[in-house]
């Protein structure tokens, strides 16, 4: 999504020209002057006395509250707002959320980005995030000047915060990511050569966010928090509003499902769709936060990236890569309600070193270092290869061309069967940031193709 232009980021009403009637016109259900949702003076004809008293830039959800109250309920609940999910996973490394500099860290790195709210600020002001604006992390400015819509857009809302992985991937927007990668790939890789990627099937049909994550009434459920798990008690995948394959796929009256050989009882049951319908997709290694010298936030990632020497001298100005890859593993969430044992898995930037800082703000074991001892939580109590659902789904991939893909020889191109080899050189033997990462994903390796018996 290209920034807007600052010159269209604020309405401008100059008392005779009316540049967005919609909103100003009683045929608007939230028609109103300015002052309904900005507070301020609406009688007065100078800027500084308009803003004198109890004006707000950002209409909060209080003023959504009046009509749309449970919704506004839900939503602070939601994950799109109190980044709970993220508080889950960092607790089950051995984050303390209750250290101060911990949290301070986390609240520093971590919220200015991934909630609609951005740092320092509440559910009150999430509404217009998706409703009137390009959210805040995302640059801002209006989008239909102050008209309210009532389906977020798949560009200027959803993706403008889901952008580098879920943009890229359903967009098929990857290939030149994935052509720098292929420099490292192994001869017989089935990604090297003239592979392409493609945007995902759904994409293709027209689908855009909306038509699988607001069901198909279009509620907005799973959007304004119903069915999100209490704070520190789940993450993303634990939405029971989450949309499934099955919601639209697999019926009783579904022929063309039925009609395929591979979608056998011993498969469907044995393994989420992904692992047959799913492309390569972007994997992420070593994010490694920190502050400038005035305390602001930011982050270096992947820099273990084997590509980045050559790439470097070409062109100096070159930064590093993530992987576009794809490998299936032992499903990490098996053992919960609905969960299949083997899925398809991504690696997730992360290790010891994450909040450790540099310098003067150097703080070493915010997260354990990766042993997978069992006497304390540790990085080991996790993998770092972790259960995924990317957006790259194809009816036919390269997987389902030959049994021996998972049940012979050939398992390994697809597979993960050793976390730092699979990794293609961006978990380098020697690194010092990612000791024990063959530890870490214990559970999740696969040491021999998959048997043809039951599961």
């Amino acid at each position: 999504m290209a920034p807007v232009p600052a010159s269209k980021k604020f309405w401008i009403f100059n008392g005779s020209v009316e540049q967005y009637p919609s909103i100003l016109t009683n045929n608007s259900v939230h028609y109103g002057d300015c002052t309904s949702c900005h507070g301020g003076e609406v009688s007065v004809n100078s800027r500084a006395a308009a803003h004198a008293t109890g004006f707000v830039a950002t209409a909060t959800a209080e003023t959504c509250d009046g009509c749309h109250s449970t919704i506004v309920a839900s939503s602070a609940a939601g994950l799109h707002t109190n980044l709970g999910g993220y508080n889950t996973i960092l607790m089950q490394r051995g984050f303390d959320m209750t250290d101060p500099e911990s949290e301070a860290r986390f609240l520093t790195q971590c919220t200015k980005c991934h909630t609609a709210t951005g740092t320092g600020a509440t559910a009150a002001t999430a509404c217009g995030q998706c409703h009137i604006s390009v959210p805040a992390t995302a640059g801002g400015g209006l989008i239909s000047g102050h008209g309210f819509n009532k389906t977020p857009s798949m560009d200027n809302n959803c993706t403008a915060c889901h952008g580098s992985r879920v943009k890229d991937e359903y967009y098929g927007l990857n290939n030149a990511l994935l052509a720098r990668n292929k420099a490292v790939f192994a001869a017989d890789s089935p990604w090297g050569g003239t592979f392409q990627l493609v945007p995902d099937v759904h994409k293709t049909a027209g689908l855009t966010c909306m038509n699988c994550h607001s069901d198909v009434s279009q509620s907005g459920d799973e959007m304004h928090g119903v069915g999100h798990p209490a704070l520190d008690q789940g993450d993303r995948f634990d939405v029971t509003t989450a949309p499934q394959c099955v919601d639209c796929h697999g019926g009783a009256t579904d022929t063309a499902f039925a009609g395929i050989s591979q979608h056998t009882t011993a498969h469907l049951g044995a393994m989420d769709c992904q692992v047959c319908h799913a492309l390569p997709y972007k994997n992420c290694f070593s994010c490694h936060t920190d502050v400038t010298a005035e305390g602001l936030g930011f982050f270096r990632i992947n820099g273990e990236d084997p590509t980045l020497a050559a790439r470097k001298a070409v062109d100096p100005a070159a930064v590093p890569d993530a992987l576009i890859t794809f490998r299936v593993g032992n499903n990490p969430l098996f053992g919960e309600p609905g969960r299949k044992p083997y899925s398809v898995l991504r690696h997730v930037p992360v290790d010891k070193d994450v909040f450790q800082y540099t310098g003067v703000n150097l703080v070493d074991g915010i997260i354990p270092p990766t042993d997978n001892s069992p006497a304390t939580v540790d990085m080991g109590s996790l993998s770092t290869w972790k259960y995924a659902t990317p957006h790259t789904i194809a009816r036919s991939t390269p997987i389902t061309a030959a049994c021996t893909n998972c049940h012979g020889a050939d398992y390994s191109m697809y597979w993960l069967t050793d976390p730092q080899v699979d990794s293609q050189g961006w978990v380098p033997t020697s690194s010092p940031y990612l000791p024990g990462e063959v530890d870490a994903n214990a559970d999740v390796t696969v040491g021999a193709p998959i048997g043809t018996g039951p599961i």
